[in-house]
């Protein structure tokens, strides 16, 4: 892969695993701060889609100059 194109389903493959490593390691420093986490497998979102039964939600958009942007959502239930 270095330095080819990533589209369509490698580029989908890769959000997922990329959300998979940031969820991972969040999970990992909040519960070594002692907060009990649950995490669920993470959904790619390809054009436009509307989320409902989630209380709130982080989004955090990250900019790439040459290709685009990469939207984080972090969608989160509080018990």
């Amino acid at each position: 892969m270095f330095g080819m194109p990533i589209q369509g389903g490698m580029l989908e493959s890769f959000a997922g695993e990329l959300g998979n490593m940031i969820a991972g390691n969040l999970a990992t420093n909040i519960a070594g701060q002692g907060t009990e986490m649950d995490i669920t497998p993470p959904t790619v979102l390809v054009g436009k889609a509307k989320l409902y039964g989630f209380e709130k939600a982080l989004s955090l958009p990250i900019g790439f100059p040459e290709i685009g942007e990469l939207r984080i959502i972090l969608m989160m239930e509080v018990n």
